[in-house]
């Protein structure tokens, strides 16, 4: 019964710190407009659930630090899948926290050789590169999820893997939706995050 009260607990903030974010959001732009339907109490309350379950998965006991650290990532990505679908858009603010919080993870804990020259080169790949493919918010929310990645553990190859997995996640989809023509492109352009989102519980 406690197990259950306290998820529920960490539950409710996540969701209360994701809504305050993005009334934060529609007063600093005010093209965006956050519309209370259905979608989207389903895009908050999964994403919120997916961060509580894998806390209570992972670290019922504590410490404390690894709370916050994962309900900062849930929060950040619940958010950032929200305004994609909803909008398109990754806001560049978000990014600074999930960062904070993503490195604050790698220091808490001995990382594996090599893994700090990973995040470099994947950081450089990403906005040198593949940013250019589908965009530096799609980069920023993959450099991001990284820091995650490389403290439990990960190195480039984990890094790499994981956007291999978040583009067949999309191909998938999107093939069943029959939204790839001949040519394997995409028909009309979709929301990259919730599959950056999804592929990174894999690897978590």
């Amino acid at each position: 019964m406690k197990s259950v009260t306290w998820m529920a607990a960490v539950f409710s903030l996540q969701l209360t710190l994701v809504i305050g974010v993005l009334k934060v959001i529609s007063l600093l732009d005010h093209t965006y407009k956050c519309v209370g339907d259905k979608t989207t109490a389903g895009i908050l309350a999964a994403g919120c659930c997916a961060g509580a379950g894998f806390i209570f998965r992972n670290c019922p006991q504590g410490p404390p630090m690894l709370w916050f650290v994962y309900s900062v990532l849930a929060v950040y990505l619940t958010v950032c899948v929200f305004t994609d679908l909803r909008a398109c858009i990754v806001y560049d603010f978000l990014q600074l926290p999930g960062a904070m919080a993503g490195a604050l993870f790698c220091l808490s804990r001995p990382l594996p050789a090599g893994s700090g020259a990973g995040l470099v080169l994947f950081a450089l790949l990403q906005y040198l590169l593949f940013g250019r493919l589908y965009g530096i918010g799609d980069a920023m929310v993959f450099q991001v999820c990284s820091l995650y990645l490389a403290g439990r553990g990960g190195d480039l190859r984990t890094f790499l893997l994981h956007m291999a997995l978040a583009f067949v996640l999309l191909g998938i989809v999107q093939s069943l939706r029959h939204n790839i023509n001949k040519r394997g492109n995409l028909k009309t352009p979709v929301p990259f995050v919730p599959y950056i989102a999804c592929s990174l519980l894999w690897f978590l």
